[in-house]
Order: structure tokens, then sequence, then C-alpha cells
């Protein structure tokens, strides 16, 4: 269980301001590389708004809460509220056969509406298929010919018999509501959802059109440098994650989808709701929780509401806490996976509802009693190596499983990719009870021993709490 302050009153906005500051702090944000914005609000009162690095490293221009950035895949519970929108006017039902927007499209009379928006239609995720790089897609690529590269993927599995996140499941949701509204469906979702809302910071870069207050993507070097990031290319990411926005922007959103401006309650309330395939377990032994376009998790046991994302050069996150309406946004213009946008999420949702994490409090423990637990652990496909040293137990993972096990987003592009043989090191804190600590992390491990006291397993929690996944040793240390 994570380490958490009792509930005893929701912070003040100067409290909030000073806990955000200080959490930028603790994790390297700088005024003088890329950065991000936040904002933190309880219902409609903003009680952060603020913005540390820069808009353009090239310029020198400081970043501010007003700029926008790429949404990634923040842009796909917009476009599942633009399908549940038409829904709600009675044109269209989530239980239609994608045969009867895109007839041509392959074995589309098996595949639902709802399907596409919850991940579970086996349709190929187009990022996922190297294939479909070969020839890149051009810049100013139309829906039409998005929807005829993805149909000639190969499926990954039959139609409601799986769960897979899905890119190309959201462009072909974009291309229903251009079936049944008659117009692009960016233009649909600005006009019939986002400015009768007074959301104006939330648009598609359409063609080559300039986007006021737009900032560009940055990455890192193998060297540590920052570098201009491959350009995100927004008519490929499409309904996926083609969007842009302010966090302003999506504090509005927030309020207008979740208070049910949008959405009759029934249709809200499916949308935040997983179903079917999304709610039984995945490779890892935990289920997705993934409604449409949203995923459902706790924060210390509130439930929360939420998506995150990454494109070139942006990484993103949108939280929303239904018991105190708070929203918390995030917007980096880097996929820097040093810049930890989701565990600064996590952590700000959690001093906002009145449940702050604490730092682990460490049970001193000496290496003799430690070292039955060392060895090399596995689950599916992956391992991971627990060792002994004279500074306590180590953790030594690849840098992917690194990121995970420290909140941070694994981002689409890394810059260059690393090293599949590089090593990292993570300290490993004693809690007591064979239960264990991360450094700079919110994860915790719990270790079952065998019968002669040697560890045999472990659950690890990357959100400290709710599910986790088991790892089986199968080589002592």
């Amino acid at each position: 269980m994570a380490n958490i302050e009792p509930v005893s009153s929701l912070p003040t906005a100067s409290e909030v301001r000073d806990f955000a500051n200080s959490l930028l702090d603790g994790y390297g944000l700088r005024d003088d590389a890329p950065g991000m914005a936040i904002l933190v609000a309880r219902g409609g009162e903003i009680l952060f708004e603020g913005a540390r690095g820069l808009a353009s490293a090239e310029l020198g221009v400081p970043l501010t809460p007003a700029h926008r950035f790429a949404l990634a895949s923040v842009s796909k519970q917009i476009v599942a509220a633009g399908v549940l929108h038409l829904v709600g006017q009675g044109v269209m039902a989530l239980e239609d056969p994608l045969a009867r927007f895109l007839p041509d499209f392959p074995n589309a009379q098996a595949i639902t509406v709802v399907q596409l928006l919850n991940h579970t239609s086996g349709v190929a995720s187009f990022t996922n298929v190297p294939a479909f790089w070969t020839t890149p897609p051009p810049l100013a690529i139309t829906t039409g010919e998005m929807v005829a590269r993805i149909a000639v993927l190969t499926p990954d599995f039959p139609p409601g018999q799986g769960w897979s996140y899905n890119n190309s499941g959201y462009v072909l949701a974009a291309a229903v509501i251009e079936a049944v509204a008659g117009m692009p469906w960016h233009t649909y979702l600005e006009t019939a959802i986002l400015a009768p809302h007074g959301i104006e910071g939330i648009t598609f870069p359409d063609g080559w059109r300039v986007v006021p207050g737009m900032v560009p993507g940055h990455s890192i070097s193998e060297g540590g440098h920052v570098t201009r990031a491959f350009p995100a290319m927004f008519h490929i990411a499409h309904g996926a994650g083609g969007l842009v926005g302010d966090v302003r922007s999506l504090m509005k959103w927030n309020l207008a989808l979740h208070r049910g401006d949008i959405l009759p309650p029934a249709i809200l309330a499916r949308m935040i709701t997983p179903e079917g395939s999304a709610t039984l377990p995945g490779p890892d032994g935990t289920p997705p929780d993934y409604g449409l376009g949203v995923a459902s998790s706790t924060n210390h046991g509130e439930p929360v509401i939420s998506h995150g994302g990454s494109i070139q050069g942006f990484a993103t996150l949108l939280a929303w806490v239904p018991s105190t309406q708070t929203t918390v946004a995030v917007l980096a213009n880097t996929d820097d996976p040093a810049v930890m946008s989701d565990m600064i999420a996590r952590q700000l949702v959690a001093f906002t509802i009145g449940k702050p994490y604490l730092p682990p409090m460490t049970v001193p423990t000496p290496p003799a009693a430690l070292a039955p637990l060392a060895g090399s652990y596995r689950l599916g496909d992956q391992s991971v190596a627990l060792h002994v040293t004279d500074n306590g137990l180590q953790i030594d993972c690849t840098p992917v499983q690194a990121a995970i096990i420290q909140g941070r987003r694994t981002p689409a592009q890394w810059h260059p990719a690393p090293p599949a043989d590089i090593t990292v090191s993570i300290p490993v804190i004693p809690l007591g009870d064979d239960q264990f600590a991360f450094e700079a992390s919110i994860a915790r491990a719990t270790f079952t021993r065998d019968a002669g006291g040697r560890g045999a397993s472990f659950v690890f929690q990357v959100r400290g709490e709710g599910p986790g996944t088991t790892w089986q040793l199968v080589r002592d240390g």
C-alpha cells in the first residue's frame, strides 16, 4: 500500500500552488529547457495554472499556460464524445456495424462502433505495423486514404474477442463521424461540441494552417542534448491523436463533459464505464479498465477518469476526479522520458484531493536479510534482476522498465532508441513485511517467500495500489 497522508481537508489554492512548484522543482523542470504547462482546478475554480520551461528551445521563448500543445491521445475522448453526441441525437447507435458507415472495410459487418472506441475491434493499430510506414503517408492524407491504408492490415483478433490499444479504431471512428455528419470529423467536433460550450482553444491543425500559440515539440539526443522532435504528423494521427489545445481549454472540456452538458447521463455513464473485453485481465494480469476514449482507475481509492498520450515531441495527461470535480491537465512540449508528466499528474491529483503521497518510511534492513530475495524474476517475456549491494537491494532493468517503475511515459519515439542491452539500476527501499518502494517512484512491490524463506515471486503495483502484476522467480541470485 502506498504511504499517504490521511485526509483532513482539501488544500487551498495557495497550498496547491506551492506544492505544484515544489513538485516541478523536485522533478528537475528547468526554465532553460522544454517543459510543461499545468492546470489544477476544483470545479471551475483554478487552483494553479502555470508553466515551466521553454516554448521554443531555439528561440528561448518561455512557456505559458496559454500555449497550445499537441494533445496526442487525449484527443480520443473528444472523438469518442463526438460519436456519442451523434448517438444521443438518435442518428446512430453504438451497436451499429461498421458496415453501415464504411461498407467496403474488411469484416465491417462484424465490427461495431463501440468496439472501435474501446479497443476491442481487433483491427490492427497502424502505429504498430512497420509495413504501414514503408511508403510514408503524405502530410495531407485524407480520411479516406487513411482508412484505405488501415483496411489492408492483418487483424489482431476477431472483433470483440480481445483488447489491444488501437489507434486505427479512432481513425475509423472519425470516419464514422464524417459519414453521419456529412462534414470533416474535426469540423463537427468544433462546431457541434467545442464551440457551443466555449471551448475555443482545441482545434485540428488542418493542412498547413498556422495555429496561434502552438509550440514546437522537442526530443533528447543520446548525449542528453535538446533536439527538434520529428514533426508531429497530425493528419496521420487523425482521430487517434491529431488535436491541439491548451490546459484551460482542457479544464473547460472536463467540466462540460463530466457535468453532463455534452452527453445525456446514460450515454456519459457508458462512456466512462469499461465493458466487455476491456474488463478482462490482459497479458500482464491486469484489466485495461478502458471505457470509450477514457480509462478508469483510482488514486488512493478515489475513482479517476483520465487519459494520457504521447506523440513526437509531446507528452500529455488529463485527469478528472468525480468526487471533488478536480481537473489536472499536464501538457509537455518534450518527449524526453525524464520529464515525468504521468507521475507529476498523479501526485497533483493525490495532493489536490487531500491524500498526498509521503516519502517512503525506510525500515533499516541488513543486507543478509535481503539476500534471499535476490534473483531473476520473469513476467511473460520480460525479466528483471534483483541483487544486494552494500547499499541495499537494487533492481536491474531495461530503460523502458525503469520508465514504468518511475512513472515516466515511454514516448512513442525515442531519440535514439535505447540499446537493447543497456541496464538501469534503481535502489529498492524496504518498508517492512517484505514490502518495498523504489527510488523516485510511487510504485510498490510485495514479495512472497517459499518454505525455505527465499523469494518466490513479487507483486508489482505501478500506482502503489490496486491491481498488480506477479513476477515469478526463475533463477536465484
